[in-house]
């Protein structure tokens, strides 16, 4: 699945989900709870990582939300409301190992092509400087054609690695990013579990999970 059909799928999903919310009333409610806190964490002067911002805005869209719909009195309804939202973090969570899956790709792409050695169009490149300089100054200008095209030759290798390198530590820069970003969802609790969207019942020790916790905890651990 492409870019285009991943977000067109979300689009889907996210407006089924907010059709069902606007049946259950929740319209107002969620529009507020995505807004984000009506106080930011930092915004006090703390020090505060990008990464323990967002978990605590996750943190505060997830009460908010299974606050909102567990409130829905309609148990049909409000199992739909978790199904979709269940739909929606599976699709993310799908679309991190697809980026990963392309980004390993591209770098076995660009492994090959860095240790591939382009000799043949440089021996190209170097019998055609001989050739042209035997044609216009005979055998004088092959032997000299013949130095000028081992340079050249040499340069188009140099090259070809200069190249084939940049596009590898893209490539690798690329994939660590996607590694980074999966690695970051991990911390993030999903808002409901399966065993919620089957029952449509809530599950109160799940409340206590916080994705706040998790970075800090993470952060701890590196030290």
């Amino acid at each position: 699945m492409n870019n285009l059909e991943m977000t067109q799928e979300l689009d889907r999903l996210r407006d089924i989900g907010l059709a069902l919310e606007d049946e259950a009333g929740l319209t107002a409610t969620m529009e507020r709870a995505r807004e984000g806190r009506f106080i930011p964490l930092g915004v006090m002067g703390e020090k505060v990582t990008p990464e323990e911002y967002f978990a605590d805005e996750h943190d505060h869209l997830r009460e908010k939300t299974r606050k909102a719909y567990f409130s829905v009195e309609d148990i049909e309804l409000r199992k739909k409301l978790i199904k979709t939202n269940r739909e929606i973090w599976g699709r993310v969570a799908r679309s991190d190992d697809e980026d990963i899956g392309v980004a390993n790709r591209e770098v076995s792409i660009a492994t090959a092509k860095a240790q591939k050695q382009p000799w043949e169009k440089a021996a190209l490149v170097a019998v055609a400087v001989v050739a042209v300089g035997y044609w216009i100054f005979g055998i004088v200008g092959a032997i000299g054609g013949a130095v000028g095209g081992f340079f050249l030759g040499q340069g188009v290798v140099s090259n070809y690695r200069i190249n084939a390198n940049a596009e590898l530590q893209q490539a690798t820069d690329v994939l660590e990013q996607a590694k980074k970003e999966k690695a970051d969802g991990e911390l993030m609790p999903e808002f409901f579990s399966y065993s919620e969207e089957a029952s449509g019942e809530r599950q109160a020790d799940l409340d206590k999970e916080s994705a706040y916790f998790n970075v800090l905890q993470r952060n701890r651990d590196k030290l």
